[in-house]
């Protein structure tokens, strides 16, 4: 990629006298570029070690640091507390060093558990590590949150000053309903009328640390073993349905243009309502849920994603905190996904907009 040479040499300027070793793309998603590097000597400064894979992970949007800094906190204290996730070193909030906040953490070995490289070793690779990818999801929500730290992480979805302190769905239903009306997204008004009228009766019984983005390509894997958890960006406190809800939502309507058999086809709508089904039931063993109010929650999130995606395609993808290049991904088939989604939750059709 052409930016890695500039960035490489800002970053060299920014580690001091430690040396690189090595320095490539890694990956490129919705909100981040990453990259993988190792030290020649060590980087005392900010205990980075030598000769050790670590990531540069850079931030994107008005958002950005806001991003950063609530992951890493995050992070720390999930690494603290020896849950799976890679060990973050350090955070740079100041744009100016290398043109973009950044986080520097250990690089884990593995790969996602949905590789793409083939459908038969997708299924055998997914098969392998799915019990894994469930109870880890389910641990993460028994997690004593008054035992985290988490006072340094700023508030991410906070639609209006104040709202911080409000329980998550509403902040959710209140990030909606500002997306609707700055779109505009007016097709979203009847369903999200819906789902007002009846938060009052899923108010959170218990409050957990949720991660919000929590799907197969988020979990690394070697095999039968879960290596960790990556990308927590998107992390906040609230009712646990929350968050079984959006993963159950993302795997059930991600499509991908490539490759073939996860597009909005027979074989991928199989292939999701697969995963998702069977996520679900291990789930539901491993710790009990409230059907009903999953069913609610589930709409929600659905509804959610909706108003995303619906933003990006009417404001752009800066808009929510994305890069330009992921609204290539928001694809009439996902939209279709997403909206036949929430009427199967709700009961309530969603007419999309041309």
């Amino acid at each position: 990629m052409p930016e890695t040479i500039p960035i490489e040499r800002l970053f060299s300027a920014w580690l001091g006298a430690a040396r690189l070793a090595s320095f490539n793309v890694l990956a490129s998603g919705w909100e981040t570029t990453v990259f993988e590097f190792r030290l020649a000597t060590p980087c005392a400064p900010h205990a980075l070690p030598a000769n050790a894979p670590l990531v540069l992970r850079l931030y994107s949007g008005e958002q950005a640091s806001i991003k950063g800094a609530r992951e890493f906190c995050v992070m720390s204290e999930l690494a603290r507390r020896k849950f799976p996730v890679p060990y973050p070193f350090c955070f740079e909030s100041n744009p100016a060093s290398i043109g973009s906040p950044f986080l520097i953490m250990s690089r884990l070995a593995g790969g996602p558990l949905l590789q793409l490289s083939g459908f038969i070793h997708a299924t055998r690779c997914f098969l392998s590590g799915f019990l894994p990818f469930v109870r880890t999801h389910a641990c993460l929500h028994r997690l004593r949150v008054d035992a985290l730290n988490l006072a340094a992480a700023p508030a991410l979805l906070n639609p209006a000053p104040g709202d911080s302190s409000r329980p998550l769905l509403q902040r959710m239903l209140a990030a909606i309903a500002s997306r609707i009306e700055n779109g505009p997204l007016p097709w979203l008004r009847v369903p999200l009328a819906w789902a007002r009228e009846r938060a009052d009766s899923f108010e959170p019984r218990a409050i957990s640390l949720l991660h919000l983005d929590y799907h197969p390509l988020n979990v690394l894997v070697h095999g039968r073993r879960l290596l960790g958890v990556i990308d927590w960006v998107s992390a906040d406190v609230g009712d646990a349905h929350l968050d079984v809800a959006t993963t159950a939502a993302i795997m059930s309507s991600s499509a991908m243009a490539r490759p073939r058999w996860m597009g909005a086809n027979a074989r991928g709508n199989l292939l999701r309502r697969l995963y998702a089904g069977t996520y679900l039931a291990l789930y539901n063993r491993q710790s009990r849920l409230d059907f009903e109010r999953l069913r609610y929650c589930q709409a929600v999130a659905a509804l959610f994603r909706l108003s995303t995606l619906g933003m990006m395609l009417q404001a752009g993808a800066e808009s929510v905190g994305y890069r330009r290049q992921a609204l290539a991904e928001v694809t009439p088939g996902v939209m279709k996904l997403l909206a036949r989604y929430f009427e199967r939750k709700s009961g309530l059709a969603v007419s999309l907009p041309p």
